[in-house]
């Protein structure tokens, strides 16, 4: 709704920049390489706005409304979470945190990642502790169903994954 009103803004104030794909190259093809007849300099001026608007209208909707956005929990560390606090791993998480929040090694049957996001399966998910892992630097937890779930880190989950490995491996032996 918010982008149709920003066009019809753009149209009522006569800026007529053609584009493709609506990048800076095309702002300066279509717009500023045509002239002052495109009214090209009106579109920083009108982003300015919109900025505002956009930003205006979403920071109430999420304070109004407590939105769940990453990094707004304000839950409590976990009594798992503090058990094993100051054991900082090399990829600047708390791993036997981690872990003790997923339930333990015993309770993890499967362990991948992808880019961003760690993917397990869990033998029982009513051992994971959502708090407890968001307490330890997690960005969010996806519940996919009863058994598996993604617990989302960012670009250091490569880093995160082995050591859970490695901590799952020393825990079975």
């Amino acid at each position: 709704m918010l982008t149709g009103l920003g066009f019809t803004v753009m149209a009522v104030l006569g800026v007529t920049i053609g584009n493709t794909d609506g990048n800076v190259i095309d702002f300066v093809v279509f717009g500023i390489l045509h002239g002052l007849s495109t009214k090209w300099y009106l579109v920083p001026v009108v982003a300015a706005i919109w900025f505002a608007v956009y930003y205006g209208i979403f920071r109430f909707a999420i304070t109004r409304f407590n939105l769940k956005t990453p990094g707004r929990d304000t839950d409590a560390a976990t009594s798992v979470e503090q058990a094993v606090a100051g054991t900082i791993g090399k990829s600047g998480y708390n791993t036997p945190a981690i872990l003790a929040a997923l339930g333990g090694a015993d309770n993890i049957t499967s362990l991948d990642n992808c880019i961003t996001r760690l993917r397990l399966s869990v033998a029982d998910m009513s051992k994971v502790d959502t708090n407890a892992l968001k307490a330890n630097r997690a960005i969010g937890v996806v519940q996919l169903n009863q058994h598996n779930l993604q617990v989302v880190i960012g670009p250091q989950v490569q880093s995160v994954k082995d050591e859970l490995a490695t901590l799952m491996r020393t825990v079975e032996a």
